[in-house]
């Protein structure tokens, strides 16, 4: 368990790194690019999302259940370069079309042509490689760097409106070069090139089946943004999609869980320790729950005053996306539980890519009908439709290897706490009338801290009296 919490703890903070890079510098850039812009960076990244999903092809999962599954060192070159082996061929097929694409397209062509890194940066990426073999740590380490560079890169050449270009290319380059880093400590530990024909046939079809998911993610990802831009206008894509990158920025909490958990889970189910299984998804729901509850009811308190201090006033509209968005956070959370966790692990793939495939055809037709209605607001309604769905209809398929009456009754503590916070946050905001926003938010984060956790210690959550009792323990050490 000690290697998994490392494990996490890295994931996390790459994760973390990776939204907060470009989070960190929003504020800037929007004020430096100016918002029209900014809504057409987005609206090309949705363009570009739809080639990348083609090209990752779902590998992450699927690769990372492979790697987790080898048990003989002698079979892990055979089995790895048989999978890349799969990757690197679609994803040639996905480049190329994308060249044509970009040769063909004359709005925006320089920005698209820049993102045939981003593109690269898919067909090289083995990150599903390391997860699987629960050695994170130095990858991790040399990825941030990489990312930190991109950073310092925004600060230093990123200037004025006409920089958009420059700025695209610092992203779509560190995220190229971040990948090829990931090769260099694989490649010596493999040492050479092996792969048999049977293992890459055997491949195809369930990296097919995998590959379905993200491709139709595609739908309440890329495809409903499209649709926004070309309803409305890149503005208002702008304006959602600042709200779904903060959002995105505390996804990380439960995309590390499932990225740290599944391997373990693998081994779990393969070596049929059903108890340890059990044991691992009752604890993955309290952890979902303890982390993202109190992220979706702080969100939607602090939007109103953070949205305006945070991107500036011109993004008003972003407030009401990033209050439709929140709860989005913690049906994520659970559906990488009864998704990867549960149904990517035991092997039943089709019921994991049809719930997905269902709730993006609901997320399709409801952002139609509700971006007539709504503008940037029906896109975030229909996203929050998505996760919804998808959570029940994995949950539905995964009901066999868990209790529902159990998961209930483990969840409503944190409900109940979070909701109580929200209260209290809410009602600061009365109080709290004539000093600056940036107060009033810090009183807001503070207290509702304050009420949450102090609710749950109040009803002994185990989930913090075991970290209460790991953090004893290392003080106690060092002493």
């Amino acid at each position: 368990m000690k290697k998994v919490t490392t494990n996490y703890i890295f994931v996390l903070l790459y994760q973390l790194l990776i939204i907060i890079t470009p989070i960190f510098t929003m504020p800037y850039v929007i004020r430096v690019l100016m918002p029209e812009n900014v809504g057409v960076e987005a609206y090309v990244s949705s363009v570009v999302q739809i080639f990348t999903a083609f090209a990752a092809l779902g590998m992450g999962d699927y690769g990372r259940k492979v790697i987790a599954s080898v048990k003989r060192k002698q079979d892990l070159k055979v089995e790895f370069y048989s999978l890349y082996v799969v990757q690197s061929f679609f994803s040639a097929i996905v480049l190329i079309a994308y060249l044509i694409f970009t040769y063909y397209t004359k709005q925006y062509q320089l920005l698209f042509l820049i993102n045939i890194l981003t593109i690269l940066s898919y067909i090289f990426d083995i990150t599903w490689f390391y997860t699987g073999q629960e050695n994170i740590k130095n990858i991790m380490i040399r990825n941030m760097l990489v990312r930190l560079g991109s950073m310092i890169g925004i600060f230093c050449f990123v200037k004025g409106p006409d920089d958009l270009a420059t700025y695209v290319w610092i992203n779509a380059a560190t995220l190229f070069l971040g990948q090829l880093v990931t090769w260099l400590p694989l490649l010596r530990k493999l040492r050479g090139f092996e792969v048999q024909w049977e293992k890459v046939k055997k491949h195809v079809v369930p990296v097919m089946t995998v590959a379905i998911v993200p491709i139709i993610t595609l739908i309440p990802l890329a495809v409903n943004k499209v649709i926004l831009g070309n309803s409305t206008s890149a503005m208002d894509v702008g304006f959602y999609n600042q709200a779904f990158k903060l959002m995105t920025l505390f996804v990380v909490f439960v995309t590390a869980l499932s990225t740290v958990m599944s391997p373990r889970m693998v081994k779990q189910y393969n070596g049929a320790k059903k108890e340890d299984f059990e044991r691992s998804t009752y604890f993955s729901f309290r952890y979902v729950a303890l982390s993202t509850l109190p992220l979706v009811t702080g969100l939607i308190a602090i939007a109103p005053l953070f949205i305006p201090l945070f991107l500036g006033s011109a993004f008003q509209p972003s407030t009401l996306n990033l209050q439709i968005l929140a709860p989005s956070l913690f049906f994520s959370g659970l559906a990488g539980i009864f998704g990867l966790q549960i149904l990517v692990t035991t092997g039943r793939n089709k019921s994991y890519a049809f719930s997905v495939l269902i709730a993006a055809v609901v997320s399709f037709g409801t952002n139609i009908i509700f971006i007539r209605l709504w503008g940037s607001y029906g896109t975030a309604v229909s996203y929050l439709i998505f996760t919804m769905m998808t959570c029940v209809l994995q949950a539905y398929f995964a009901r066999h290897y868990f209790s529902i009456k159990k998961m209930i009754q483990q969840l409503f503590p944190y409900v109940a706490a979070s909701l109580i916070a929200f209260v209290f946050e809410i009602g600061v905001t009365y109080v709290l009338t004539e000093i600056h926003a940036i107060f009033i938010i810090a009183a807001q984060v503070f207290i509702g801290g304050i009420v949450y956790f102090g609710i749950l210690l109040l009803f002994r959550d185990p989930l913090l009296l075991k970290a209460g009792r790991m953090l004893y323990t290392k003080i106690a050490r060092k002493k």
